[in-house]
C-alpha cells in the first residue's frame, strides 16, 4: 500500500511540475501528508461536471390588448434552473420607466421581482419554475399617436407577441394588422414595438350614431365623519352618466381643503383650486360605456364640540345636474342632533340604508337626502347638545 500510494503522490507532484522542470530524484513525506494529497486527488476525480449553463428559458408567451392609453400585456414563463447550491439570476425583461407591473407570482422557493431595471427570476434551488406576470406598457407622451416597446432581457430569447385589438376603435400602425383584430407581433432588434391611434369614425356610420348623451349624475353619496375634537372629513362619490370626455367644474364649500380626486378608482390631478373652483376632465374607462365615478375627498376642521352648538355642513356645488342625493354623518355618540335647516332632509331611522355594504364608522349615525339637485351647494344645519338619556341624574 505504501508503494501504491508513493506512486499515486509521486506521480502528481511530477505532473504538476512546470514542463521546464527535468531530472530525477526522490521525495520523503509523512505519512498523513501523503495520505490528505491522496484524498484531494480522490475528491477532484469525484466532483460532478458543473452543467454548461445555470438556467434556461424553456417557454414564454406573451399576449396584449390595447386599451384607449396603454398596452396591458400578460406573460406566461418556464424557467429550467440546472445550478445548485448557488445564487442564480435569470432576467427576463427590462423595466423601462413606462413599465409598470401589475401581477407577480408566488413561487416556493423562488422569487420573481424587479432586480437592477429588470424583471428577473432569483433563486438557489434547481428546478423548473412556472409562472404568470403582468404588466402594463403606457406612451411616454399623449397624443393621437400612440407608442410603446418592451425590451427582452439577456436570459430571455425574443419571442413574438399574440396582440389584441379592437379594429373599431383602434388603428394599429405598426406593425399593419391589415384591420384583423388578432395578429402576432414580432420583435426587432431585441424589441417589440406597438403604435396605433383611435380609429377614425366611417362617415357611413355617422347617420346611425345615437345623439349626445347630456351628461349627468344619477346618484352621489356623501359621507361626513368627525371626532370630538372637530377634525372632519368629506368622501362624495358621484355615478356620472356620459359617453365621451366632458368638462366638470366642482365649488369647493367654504373651509374644506381638498385632499384626493378619483376617477374610477385613479388618482387625477386637476392643479390647485381657483377660487374655489376646481376643473377638471372625466370620461368613461373603457370606448362605448357611458358610466365612470368620481370621488372626491375633502377635510375640514369644525373646531372642538362644546356642550351644544351649532353645525354648518355644506356638499360641494357640481355644475351638471344631480338626481338623487343621500348623506350620512357619523358625529360623536355623546350628543344629541336635530335639523334646523338647510336644504337636506332627513331619513327615518327604519328606512333601508342601501350603503350597507360600506365599512362600518364609529359614532353616531345621521342619514340625510334630497332629490333633483342642480347649479346648488346642498346645505344642512344641526344643532346639538349632550345626549343625558343614560345619565342616572335626570
Amino acid at each position: 500500500m505504501w508503494t501504491a500510494l508513493s506512486s499515486l503522490v509521486l506521480g502528481t507532484v511530477l505532473s504538476a511540475a512546470p514542463a521546464a522542470a527535468s531530472g530525477t530524484g526522490s521525495v520523503t513525506l509523512p505519512l498523513s501528508d501523503l495520505l490528505a494529497l491522496h484524498e484531494q486527488q480522490q475528491q477532484r476525480t469525484d466532483a460532478p461536471t458543473p452543467p454548461p449553463v445555470a438556467a434556461l428559458v424553456v417557454k414564454s408567451q406573451l399576449k396584449g390588448r390595447l386599451s384607449g392609453d396603454a398596452l396591458r400585456v400578460e406573460g406566461h414563463f418556464e424557467v429550467e434552473v440546472l445550478a445548485g447550491d448557488t445564487w442564480t439570476e435569470v432576467r427576463l425583461l427590462q423595466l423601462d420607466p413606462d413599465t409598470y407591473l401589475t401581477a407577480l407570482p408566488s413561487l416556493d422557493k423562488a422569487t420573481v421581482a424587479p432586480l437592477g431595471g429588470y424583471l428577473s427570476l432569483v433563486t438557489r434551488e434547481p428546478g423548473r419554475y412556472a409562472f404568470d406576470v403582468g404588466f402594463t406598457l403606457r406612451p411616454p407622451a399623449t397624443g393621437a399617436e400612440r407608442q410603446v416597446q418592451l425590451r427582452f432581457g439577456p436570459h430571455l430569447p425574443p419571442v413574438p407577441l399574440r396582440l389584441e385589438a379592437d379594429a373599431s376603435a383602434f388603428t394599429v400602425t405598426e406593425p399593419p394588422l391589415g384591420g384583423s383584430e388578432g395578429a402576432e407581433v414580432y420583435p426587432r432588434q431585441g424589441a417589440l414595438r406597438v403604435a396605433w391611434r383611435t380609429a377614425a369614425e366611417p362617415k357611413v356610420a355617422r347617420q346611425a350614431v345615437r345623439p349626445p348623451l347630456e351628461p349627468s349624475i344619477p346618484e352621489a353619496r356623501a359621507t361626513w365623519v368627525s371626532t370630538l375634537e372637530g377634525k372632519a372629513s368629506l368622501r362624495v362619490r358621484y355615478a356620472l352618466r356620459l359617453d365621451r370626455e366632458q368638462p366638470l367644474e366642482l365649488t369647493l364649500p367654504e373651509g374644506y381643503h381638498l385632499e384626493r380626486l378619483l376617477l374610477d378608482a385613479v388618482p387625477l390631478a386637476p392643479g390647485e383650486p381657483q377660487d374655489g373652483r376646481l376643473r377638471v376632465r372625466v370620461a368613461p374607462t373603457r370606448v362605448g360605456e357611458t358610466e365612470a365615478t368620481l370621488e372626491v375627498v375633502l377635510t375640514r376642521d369644525l373646531g372642538v364640540f362644546h356642550l351644544s352648538g351649532r353645525l354648518n355642513l355644506a356638499l360641494p356645488r357640481v355644475s351638471w345636474p344631480v338626481a338623487r342625493l343621500q348623506a350620512r354623518a357619523h358625529f360623536p355618540s355623546v350628543f344629541n342632533y336635530r335639523r334646523e335647516g338647510g336644504s337636506m332632509e332627513p331619513v327615518e331611522e327604519s328606512a333601508p340604508d342601501e350603503s350597507s355594504s360600506d365599512m362600518p364608522l364609529p359614532g353616531k349615525v345621521l342619514r340625510f337626502r334630497q332629490y333633483l339637485v342642480a347649479a346648488s351647494a346642498p346645505t344642512l344645519e344641526l344643532g346639538y347638545s349632550v345626549d343625558i338619556s343614560q345619565s342616572y341624574f335626570r
